[in-house]
């Protein structure tokens, strides 16, 4: 009867927490701007990014861009942008930028590690049970 009372109180759990990690939607208000950095400060960031680099770049008009950095020059940021169907690529001139923020290369995404985390909880949660139906 405990492992049957174990087993409820785990789904009981699992359904409760369920809607913890839905990604439905922005979790913040969007800003209508970004705020603007230091020209010379970004521009000399920037230019100490190796070309190759994919990175996200936020405009001072508050749309945003991804791509892979080709080149970087005082006055602009050349970016091939990240899109199902090649495009040319884009000069976004430094006036206009706001940000520039390195994209993660390592290739496992947030939901990836959610679901792991998920996963390792909910078998380590089995193995104690039937540790403890076994001991009983």
């Amino acid at each position: 009867m405990t492992f049957r009372q174990t087993l409820a109180l785990v789904l009981c759990g699992a359904i409760a927490m369920s809607g913890c990690a839905s990604a439905g939607g922005p979790r913040v208000a969007d800003t209508p701007a970004v705020p603007v950095m230091d020209q010379a400060v970004l521009a000399d960031y920037v230019q100490r990014l190796p070309a190759g680099s994919r990175v996200r770049i936020e405009r001072v008009t508050g749309d945003m861009v991804r791509g892979t950095l080709m080149k970087a020059t005082p006055d602009g940021i050349v970016v091939q942008k990240n899109t199902r169907v090649p495009e040319t690529p884009t000069t976004i001139p430094l006036a206009q930028v706001a940000r520039v923020t390195l994209e993660q290369t390592n290739g496992h995404s947030t939901a990836m590690a959610i679901w792991a985390g998920v996963g390792v909880a909910f078998s380590s949660l089995f193995v104690l049970s039937a540790l403890l139906v076994g001991g009983s």
